[in-house]
């Protein structure tokens, strides 16, 4: 006997984007939205039944026509909006909304500078018994020249890696955290628990990426009550020193070589 397991349907890569019109100044907002919905379609797989399965194409212009008088500053009302319309549809039992945030530096009142990595994250989720909101940073860009070391880890016949008092440190930050309480301005909570990351990231001396991530998330832990954990993905970006004595040069320790790949990959999550 076969049987349909866990499944679900949906509109991924809406890219969207908004003018917030102001009297002085006008701001912008540049997203891209995924609709994952569940619930009963077991006969669209098993009989070619589609009488519930709402079109993915609907989903999409349901993100766009929504957008025009619910999407403001705050991504996880807009999320909250859109998972309670998509319940509403006979037959649909949950809804996840996820979304990401390009980030745009100010030039003037109408004017705005893109093309940083960084992306703000949101997703919103329901079953009808209540809401689940889910924020982060990914895409955060950081290097330090100094203030970071890795000494004293297990050696052994493959071990070329020499012990660095201090070194040249360079992440890209993913965090992600779940509310327990969700603040009244979410927008500015991401604000400040973004602050607080590089904050922490470029003040900080540590003994490694895992070391320089526990500061990070402590701080975050000790200044946001909203939240009560907060996962990190911290991959460690490798700057090689090139040894110019090769060439009959004195070798001063300032040119290197990045590496994007390999690269360590860090991964942890520091609750209260």
């Amino acid at each position: 006997m076969t049987r349909l397991g866990e499944n679900s349907w949906g509109k991924s890569s809406v890219r969207l984007s908004k003018i917030h019109r102001g009297e002085a100044a006008d701001d912008f907002t540049d997203l891209t939205v995924q609709v994952l919905l569940s619930g009963e379609v077991q006969a669209a797989y098993v009989d070619g039944d589609n009488a519930r399965v709402l079109p993915t194409d609907t989903m999409r212009n349901t993100v766009y026509a929504l957008a025009q008088d619910h999407l403001g500053h705050d991504l996880e009302d807009f999320g909250r909006v859109l998972v309670e319309h998509f319940l509403s549809k006979e037959g649909v039992h949950e809804a996840r909304i996820s979304m990401e945030q390009r980030r745009w530096e100010r030039a003037g009142d109408h004017g705005f500078v893109g093309g940083s990595s960084e992306r703000r994250l949101a997703s919103v989720e329901s079953s009808g018994d209540g809401i689940s909101y889910r924020s982060g940073i990914d895409g955060l860009l950081v290097l330090k020249t100094t203030g970071s070391a890795f000494e004293g880890f297990p050696k052994d016949e493959y071990t070329t890696l020499p012990e660095a008092e201090d070194r040249l440190l360079s992440t890209t930050i993913f965090a992600q955290w779940g509310y327990t309480t969700l603040p009244v301005d979410t927008t500015e909570t991401w604000e400040t628990i973004r602050s607080l990351l590089l904050n922490r990231f470029f003040s900080a001396a540590s003994q490694s990426v895992q070391h320089q991530g526990w500061l990070m998330g402590r701080a975050v832990l000790e200044q946001v009550p909203e939240i009560d954990q907060i996962e990190f993905r911290l991959p460690n970006q490798h700057h090689l020193g090139f040894h110019l004595e090769r060439f009959g040069l004195e070798d001063a320790g300032v040119v290197f070589q990045p590496v994007s790949e390999p690269y360590g990959d860090i991964r942890f999550t520091v609750r209260r």
